[in-house]
């Protein structure tokens, strides 16, 4: 399929252009994806295992998320002319996961509103663009709610329902664990510092790796930022903890705001991105990465002229899903505010 224009040295017309004039979907494809990646938030790397096996043909195929188990035993002592006994080998585990779930495009380009568009604005760049942030929301979505019915140990993926009720998913092997009020002694004040204290314990205590993550909501993060007890430092050997009033690490933990969490109100603006409130029931989210696996094995792009207009359109489509793998690995705290004035209230 080609997608000429009359541009001539336009290089907002030359954007509809590639290799000889020639629309290549694979080219648009990875720029879809690419873009995808630097949008997600709850989908990024840093919280999802991208990685699986097996093969996908058709939508509602099962891959296997590959993950170690621990098989290192300890042999004891070993004595002269003695056997260390049988080897240990490498095992890996497999956990079923089943893609149905997807998103899909459709977009109509004219050439004269290619030659209008200012020199130098890249319409086709600018488009796909916009898809992969409409994208990402979407995906991040899927993960928040993955996630959710994971607290109350249900399993979402399965199903082509992305909204479907949680009472009514099937057990998943495990459920993530919630921050409550019991974490913390009776007679003591508490503060969002002490809910960081308290995940990461939970995490220590279920052996969970130390490539950890923390998401915190906006208001959460400016209630922390007046939190003596994060403030001053020097009560664990320390300095100042927010010298440059950033925070780039709690504890060792590497820390990123994100206006997905937390119940707070959502722009309206025109221009700015409004994120999704599938996750605005959690205030702070810790956990070890690829405790979540996110597959997206599949993905296209289509050119084609419309019947009786002078346009060219393109559809697309991305085949995805969701998976909570280790959910040991995995804690939220929801209602942070309201638990820490009930708690502080009663003493």
């Amino acid at each position: 399929m080609s997608f000429t224009t009359q541009a001539g040295n336009n290089p907002g017309a030359g954007a509809l252009q590639a290799a000889g004039g020639h629309f290549i979907p694979e080219i648009w494809t990875s720029q879809l994806l690419s873009d995808l990646d630097d949008n997600l938030v709850l989908g990024s790397p840093e919280i999802v295992n991208r990685q699986y096996e097996g093969e996908f043909r058709r939508e509602g195929d099962v891959v296997r998320i590959p993950h170690f188990i621990d098989t290192v035993t300890d042999k004891g002592i070993v004595k002269s002319y003695g056997s260390v006994g049988a080897a240990d080998r490498a095992q890996l585990e497999y956990i079923k996961m089943t893609v149905a779930k997807g998103s899909s495009f459709h977009l109509e380009l004219d050439g004269l509103h290619q030659l209008q568009t200012k020199s130098g604005i890249d319409l086709m760049s600018n488009l796909i663009a916009q898809r992969a942030r409409t994208l990402a929301q979407t995906m991040d979505s899927l993960v928040a709610k993955t996630i959710l019915a994971a607290v109350s140990g249900k399993d979402l993926n399965g199903t082509e329902d992305r909204n479907a009720v949680v009472s009514g998913l099937p057990a998943l092997h495990g459920s993530i664990d919630k921050i409550a009020d019991t974490d913390f002694a009776a007679t003591v004040d508490i503060s969002v510092y002490d809910f960081v204290v308290s995940m990461l314990e939970k995490l220590d205590i279920k052996g969970a790796p130390q490539d950890r993550f923390l998401f915190i909501s906006p208001k959460l993060r400016s209630a922390l930022l007046r939190d003596p007890k994060f403030i001053d430092a020097s009560h664990f050997g320390g300095g100042a903890v927010i010298p440059t009033g950033v925070i780039g690490t709690i504890l060792g933990v590497p820390v990123r705001v994100a206006n997905t969490l937390g119940n707070h109100t959502r722009s309206t603006a025109k221009m700015v991105k409004n994120a999704h409130t599938d996750f605005s029931t959690v205030d702070m989210f810790m956990g070890s990465t690829a405790a979540v696996s996110l597959v997206v094995p599949f993905a296209e792009m289509q050119a084609y002229q419309p019947e009786a207009k002078f346009t060219n359109a393109i559809k697309s489509r991305v085949i995805y899903d969701a998976k909570v793998i280790r959910p040991e690995q995995l804690v939220v705290a929801q209602g942070v505010e309201a638990m820490i004035t009930t708690h502080n209230a009663a003493n």
